[in-house]
């Protein structure tokens, strides 16, 4: 028991400043320790009344809050992710495969709609029409009409090739022959698709 007591007595000794400074108060009585005991107890008052400084929320109008979200908006740091980007062909024909596709197959759709609402609506998209009307259009907007549909159609079907095949892993081996793939998918597609468009 006097052993327990006695180790806690220096642990207090070891931790605690102010312990120690009223033991060699008391241990050595001619010395005036008056000014050390004053800071040691200022310093523990102070520890124990500091109280963390909160600052008052400010109260934002309803009808003004708009206007300080976009007032911290215009303040937020801004990636520059944009400027700093260095477009690469196969990330760009990743891209070019997604919204080809969406064309593609929203085109399908609205035509499709189109087809069927057009008696109720009092068009007329029957065959002979569309034939007439894209008859009598001048040859540069054939050109550029046959073009729209065939360019994302090649490039569609010529990515997807390169995506079946790159999927089995044989292409992932070099950088550059990922890169010349890619450009071979881009060349390619172009050439067919003028080649449907001189064709049909």
């Amino acid at each position: 028991m006097a052993g327990s007591i006695q180790k806690n007595m220096m642990l207090m000794q070891k931790t605690s400043p102010m312990f120690g400074v009223r033991r060699a108060a008391v241990a050595f009585p001619s010395i005036t320790f008056t000014p050390i005991m004053g800071l040691a107890r200022q310093q523990h008052v102070r520890v124990q009344t500091t109280k963390p400084v909160t600052t008052p929320l400010r109260v934002i109008k309803p009808e003004s809050a708009q206007e300080e979200l976009a007032r911290q908006r215009l303040r937020r740091p801004v990636a520059p992710h944009l400027s700093i980007y260095k477009w690469q062909v196969h990330s760009v024909s990743s891209a070019l495969e997604r919204n080809t596709g969406l064309l593609l197959a929203g085109s399908l759709y609205l035509f499709g709609t189109s087809y069927l609402v057009a008696p109720w609506l009092g068009l007329d998209l029957s065959s002979a029409a569309l034939v007439a009307t894209f008859g009598s259009l001048p040859v540069a907007a054939k050109f550029l009409l046959k073009l729209s549909v065939a360019w994302p159609f090649t490039f569609h079907l010529f990515n997807g090739i390169r995506y079946v095949v790159s999927s089995t892993g044989y292409t992932l081996n070099s950088r550059s022959q990922f890169i010349k793939i890619a450009w071979a998918v881009v060349g390619s597609s172009a050439l067919a698709a003028v080649g449907l468009v001189a064709y049909v």
